[in-house]
């Protein structure tokens, strides 16, 4: 029995493609030699590797149909119980063994719902506030524009986590704490940034300034992370993602109740923009290198030497390439718009990625759980 590398669904010996996901199978056959009667003349064998472009497109098409497959319940109809029994995973009584793990994609929608709450709020503030000219209700405005799209995606990694091991509490704590400290430790890199003269006198971006932004930030909040994951010893890349997006989501959040706050006239239009692009700034980035750190630590202590290896650094230097990309502000084909929609992609693609390989890695512990177990025995 082998399994797909990349949900870890089970497969027969022969399988070439996975069922499941469309992954294709690196097999290599071993042909049976024909000692009747040997060839004379040497024949030349046309290698069956497909291009890149052919992988290209059935590993799109495959992960589009993976994402299908994982929003498909978003629009179901479920009960109060179902969410009720979504946000007390993670306790000591409710927490499943490892061998009771599912290890195929999930299928959250409670994310959904919590936005759409967010959504009715913000709307009914907004309108209160302009139809009678209640200053009061700006505060409110504020809080649930900011607070809308960082939430309702750290809902959506808590329903991600396949393990059902970290509680709701407990993520809310690292998303209020965590963001918080993350912020500091930002600052505090702050003073050793140096802002280029183009930036102090017309307010523009170099493209040293912006990577430096990336390092500062991308560092503040991934040592929060490593904190937490520390602190609990995590050793699940899934774990560490949700740890990383519920740091992001803070610091998203408590940014854009900032900028909103600062926009005057311009409240609604900074509110939806931030709204709109929060779905692929610091939740992803930090997902990113939260899930990337775990994956290269393990079972093993988290120390400084976790920091420079290879796999973990090349996440971290995409988190904060895409960053720098974000605040530059890069025109591709004349619209800014699409250089975000770009930078979206690519960081959903990395994490994608990042998920395929926690839920493989799902199996590939309970095959070392059950090898143990027999070896005991």
């Amino acid at each position: 029995m082998k399994f797909c590398p990349n949900c870890g669904k089970p497969l027969k010996p022969s399988a070439k493609f996975c069922p499941k996901c469309g992954y294709r199978l690196h097999t290599s056959a071993t042909p049976t030699p024909n000692t009747s009667q040997p060839s004379p003349v040497p024949t030349m064998s046309v290698p069956s590797t497909p291009s890149a472009t052919n992988q290209f497109v059935t590993s799109s098409k495959a992960a589009a149909a993976t994402m299908k497959l994982v929003f498909s319940q978003v629009f179901q109809k479920h009960s109060q119980a179902e969410a009720e029994e979504i946000f007390i995973a993670g306790t000591q009584r409710t927490t499943p063994a490892l061998s009771a793990v599912k290890s195929d994609w999930g299928r959250p929608w409670l994310f959904a719902r919590v936005f759409a709450l967010f959504a009715i709020s913000f709307c009914g503030l907004l309108f209160v506030a302009v139809s009678d000219n209640n200053a009061l209700m700006i505060p409110g405005v504020i809080l649930t524009g900011a607070f809308a799209v960082p939430l309702s995606a750290l809902v959506f990694f808590f329903e991600m986590n396949a393990y059902k091991n970290i509680s709701f509490y407990e993520t809310l704590k690292v998303f209020v704490l965590g963001s918080v400290l993350s912020l500091l430790v930002t600052m505090f890199l702050y003073q050793f940034v140096s802002f280029s003269a183009q930036e102090q006198y017309y307010g523009t971006f170099t493209w040293g300034d912006t990577i430096s932004i990336g390092i500062a930030e991308e560092l503040g909040k991934v040592l929060i992370v490593a904190y937490f994951v520390k602190k609990s010893n995590y050793s699940y890349i899934l774990n560490g993602m949700l740890i990383g997006a519920a740091i992001g989501a803070g610091f998203a959040a408590f940014e854009t109740a900032g900028y909103i706050y600062n926009a005057g006239d311009e409240l609604l239009d900074v509110a939806l923009l931030r709204a709109i692009t929060a779905t692929g700034s610091h939740v992803v980035w930090t997902a990113i290198t939260g899930a990337a750190l775990v994956a290269v630590k393990r079972n093993a202590p988290l120390d400084g030497k976790t920091f420079f290896q290879g796999k973990f650094l090349g996440y971290f230097a995409a988190a904060i390439a895409l960053h720098a990309v974000w605040d530059k502000a890069t025109v591709i084909l004349d619209s800014q718009l699409l250089t975000i929609i770009t930078v979206t992609i690519v960081g959903w693609a990395l994490l994608y990625n990042l998920m395929g390989e926690g839920l493989a890695e799902i199996q590939a512990r309970k095959q070392g759980m059950q090898i143990t177990s027999g070896g005991k025995a």
